[in-house]
């Protein structure tokens, strides 16, 4: 009997000691897991874990007996309350609600417990708010990764480790025409042409031993086109590869518009240096020009005074005066000519003439100039179908003058013949001469300002070197073209249409 008490005693003792070594692991588990452990009943806390605690802001003692709800945020009371109702062992994520009314997210695990007839449940809560953060930064930073992606206005290309394309963004697509489903898991150097690949591989080997490969090249859109484009490609990582595509088009576009006004402004330079030199010799030509029928005006007419001078003397004296003076007015007329043409005061009239009536004048004008230089001028209207033309009278036979005038100035004892054709939808005129013909190397000028063809063994003759440039406006204004064909020791002829001057 004494036995069995001792027995009796010795098992309570060992209970004893069993349950304080459970409750001392308990709270050790406790207070060492960074979760906070509640146990409710009916709803509100008759436990709470140290940590627990801390997590929401209370004392001990203040949060025994505070009802579940109290400490779940608005939005999330219904979810709370549903599984207050229906226990279940999954997880829940809520709001909660901290003393000092600052709210966290929590993710809540309970798990129902039977004792001396009572339904506890055992509430486990995890703050997950430094996580949630992190997973929001993590979608935050692949949707700003997307948005880059497929924003970018050149093409993005990865690959993997055998080179198919697993991935295109839409600037590439645009780029090229293709759509992502028809380039998806193809090799890159199916964009390429087969040939420039032959002349210029891709460069694995250098990507792969972690070098950036920058090159320009062709691709082939889906229309076949090649696009110039610039790819850089690397490796930034073990398992995939990464191509960065340029459109390279607008940059050469810009580069040939670049080198296209360069070589505007290069000619416009060289032209106004010309321009100048030319403006230059011109008015050392014009002084040389007005000064020598000047000196033989005034010169002449201080003769006149001499008493002693024959009738004959006087009369030669006159001639002289009036040829001066005739030179003198050409010169003037002609500067003033190409002034009223440059600042647009010339205007282009449309009336009916008759149009062999003016060229018979002109002849007859002519014949005693080309008789002085033993020429013949001629006149050849064969191929002119129509006497009454339509077009600027004026203009036309300005030009007229100024080409028969340069073609016995340049022709001695030779022929000087003028002609006109009419066509159906223009009319040409033609000067001919069978005088000293034209340098090759003056053909590109003959027409410009102030520009007169050198001829070796020749003199220079006088005048501005307006005249043909003078020509080429006014056939310009009337819409028409003037040429020259000429041959040294052969002659020149020039011809210029005008549109349309059928009456």
């Amino acid at each position: 009997m004494e036995q069995n008490n001792d027995y009796i005693q010795s098992q309570n003792k060992y209970l004893l000691q069993s349950l304080h070594d459970s409750e001392d692991k308990y709270k050790i588990l406790s207070e060492t897991i960074f979760e906070g452990i509640f146990i409710t009943k009916d709803g509100h806390c008759i436990e709470a874990s140290e940590y627990g605690c801390e997590m929401l802001g209370y004392t001990r003692e203040e949060i025994i007996g505070i009802f579940s709800l109290d400490v779940i945020a608005e939005e999330h009371k219904e979810i709370a309350l549903e599984r207050l109702q229906n226990p279940s062992d999954s997880p829940i994520e809520v709001s909660m609600i901290r003393k000092d009314g600052s709210k966290f997210q929590a993710q809540i695990r309970a798990k129902t417990q039977v004792k001396d007839g009572d339904n506890l449940r055992i509430v486990v809560i995890r703050d997950i708010s430094d996580f949630k953060k992190s997973i929001n930064r993590v979608v935050e930073s692949e949707h700003k990764y997307r948005a880059i992606i497929e924003n970018a206005a050149d093409g993005i290309l990865i690959g993997n480790t055998k080179g198919e394309m697993i991935e295109i963004n839409n600037g590439f697509c645009q780029m090229t025409g293709f759509s992502q489903e028809e380039l998806l898991n193809k090799h890159i150097s199916s964009i390429f042409d087969p040939e420039s690949l032959k002349e210029r591989p891709l460069r694995f080997d250098l990507v792969n031993v972690g070098q950036n490969v920058i090159i320009e090249r062709d691709i082939v859109a889906k229309n076949g086109e090649l696009i110039p484009i610039e790819m850089n490609s690397k490796r930034p990582a073990e398992e995939y590869y990464l191509a960065v595509v340029r459109d390279l088009r607008e940059r050469h576009q810009a580069e040939e518009e670049l080198k296209r006004r360069n070589e505007e402004l290069e000619l416009a330079k060289e032209k106004a240096e010309e321009s100048d030199r030319l403006k230059s010799s011109f008015l050392a030509n014009m002084s040389h020009e007005i000064r020598t029928p000047m000196n033989g005006i005034i010169g002449f007419a201080e003769l006149l005074k001499t008493a002693s001078l024959t009738p004959d003397q006087r009369q030669d004296y006159l001639n002289v005066i009036l040829s001066s003076g005739q030179q003198l007015l050409n010169i003037i007329n002609d500067v003033l000519e190409i002034s009223k043409i440059e600042t647009g005061q010339i205007k282009v009239e449309s009336v009916p003439f008759d149009i062999l009536s003016m060229l018979r004048e002109i002849i007859t004008f002519f014949t005693p100039v080309a008789e002085r230089s033993n020429n013949k001028i001629t006149l050849n209207t064969s191929k002119c179908n129509f006497a009454i033309l339509s077009g600027d009278p004026a203009k036309i036979q300005q030009v007229l003058t100024n080409l028969i005038n340069n073609s016995l100035k340049f022709t001695e004892s030779g022929e000087v013949e003028i002609g006109v054709i009419t066509y159906s939808s223009e009319t040409q005129f033609y000067v001919r001469d069978t005088g000293i013909g034209i340098p090759d190397q003056y053909m590109h000028t003959i027409f410009d300002r102030f520009t007169q063809a050198q001829h070796d063994g020749v003199n220079k003759q006088k005048g501005t070197g307006l005249g043909l440039s003078i020509c080429k406006k006014l056939v310009d204004i009337m819409n028409g073209s003037i040429w020259v064909e000429s041959e040294v020791g052969k002659g020149s002829t020039f011809y210029f249409e005008v549109p349309y001057l059928i009456y």
